[in-house]
């Protein structure tokens, strides 16, 4: 073969082939594709037109993700921690730490009087009067308390004159209690057909009962059907529900079980997961999950990587089957893991981005970044520090970068 033909096709080649491989295939791919997903003539027909009537009228007043009301809401998820039990349930905590701190010296004894009445004469956290005048002096109304073991939260009502009244519920988050932090631990599953949820979760909202025997759940439903929480023509006043941490969780299973279908919408802080895809089926109301940059807690349970580390382990079984007894090991790994598994996030997702210190006039809002940039982000600041995704769950931070988000967006256009 003459040389000159092999150069001209490498000429050739090294001008067109990225016009070929930009062009050329993506086009003939497209008309192969085009071709096999033509229409057949034995394609069913589609039928009338909007022939189910009851869907033509569709909700137009649930609201959209705000500021503002992301702002209220933090507020009133900080505020859920406010004591408003009242002494009694103050001196009962103390006397609860003081047998499990075993006080003997008696500086030990000294030191926590102390603290004890140091706590104790700065008022805080004591008294439901204060607690209703903390909400009054901001134009809103306490309709009714959650007080059920260790599950607390409140509901009150908008009454500012110009505005159209509305309520909120809160629900505390974990405190430094035992009994919350096994809540937390209880995250083996219950299973109700396809629908798994975490039990501990749901244990304290629809089995622990008050001394009237009422579970959280029929508290909440009792505020919520008396005529404070009505407008004057009897009809449900639009609901907002909230919580940090554990409170988020619990708001969560609040929206599912009570409010799954209100004019309003359910705003979580550093919340948890809860169940499975299938625990969310039916809810309508929307969901507003706000993550604060490397906070630990929206990441635990663990959901999709849950599934992969079932897979390892099954797998190493089956590798290790020429060792019965190790194999036996990853076996009971992967029931242990698979029991885990299915945990899933649910809602329409704002995070916090970091500021450094201080700054928080530099904050974003971002609705639903990519997965991968969180996890790197992350990561960044486990190398700064592995605290860093422990102290991004304070419900004060979250206060301060929502409070400047509102700030800074209204002051453009309302929102």
């Amino acid at each position: 073969m003459d040389i000159s033909y092999i150069d001209f096709a490498k000429q050739f080649i090294g001008d067109y082939w990225p016009y070929v491989t930009g062009v050329v295939v993506p086009a003939v791919a497209t008309a192969v594709l085009t071709y096999v997903r033509r229409p057949k003539s034995t394609a069913r027909d589609t039928g009338p037109y909007f022939s189910e009537a009851e869907l033509l009228t569709p909700p137009l007043v649930r609201p959209a993700y705000s500021d503002r009301m992301a702002y209220v809401l933090a507020e009133m998820s900080d505020l859920a921690y406010y004591r408003f039990e009242g002494q009694g349930g103050f001196i009962e905590d103390a006397v609860q730490v003081a047998l499990e701190q075993n006080l003997t010296e008696h500086q030990d004894i000294r030191e926590f009087l102390d603290k004890f009445s140091t706590d104790l004469m700065s008022g805080r956290r004591l008294s439901l009067g204060a607690f209703q005048n903390i909400l009054e002096n901001s134009a809103f109304s306490l309709v009714g308390v959650i007080d059920v073991r260790e599950t607390q939260g409140f509901v009150c009502k908008r009454t500012s004159a110009d505005e159209p009244p509305y309520l909120v519920l809160a629900f505390r988050g974990t405190e430094k209690k035992i009994s919350d932090w096994l809540t937390d631990l209880r995250c083996v599953p219950t299973v109700e057909g396809k629908t798994k949820v975490h039990t501990g979760f749901l244990d304290a909202f629809t089995k622990n009962v008050d001394a009237e025997g009422r579970t959280v759940e029929e508290v909440v439903r009792n505020i919520l059907g008396g005529s404070d929480a009505k407008d004057e023509h009897g009809n449900p006043l639009p609901l907002f529900i909230t919580g940090h941490s554990l409170g988020g969780a619990l708001a969560l299973l609040a929206t599912k079980l009570v409010a799954s279908d209100v004019t309003g919408a359910c705003y979580t802080f550093g919340a948890p997961r809860i169940g499975n895809y299938e625990l969310f089926r039916f809810i309508k109301t929307p969901v507003y999950r706000v993550v604060n940059s490397s906070d630990i807690v929206p990441r635990v349970p663990p959901g999709a990587v849950m599934l992969l580390l079932t897979h390892a382990a099954k797998g190493a079984s089956w590798l290790t089957g020429f060792v019965p007894p190790v194999s036996s090991l990853f076996g009971k790994l992967e029931e242990l893991l698979d029991k885990l598994n299915g945990y899933r996030h649910y809602g329409d997702m704002r995070y916090l981005t970091d500021v450094a210190e201080g700054r928080f006039d530099t904050v974003r809002l971002l609705p639903n970044p990519p997965t991968i940039d969180r996890i790197m982000w992350m990561w960044r600041h486990i190398g700064i520090s592995v605290l860093v995704p422990v102290k991004s769950h304070g419900m004060s931070i979250y206060r301060k970068k929502l409070a400047s988000i509102a700030i800074d967006r209204n002051r453009v256009r309302g929102g």
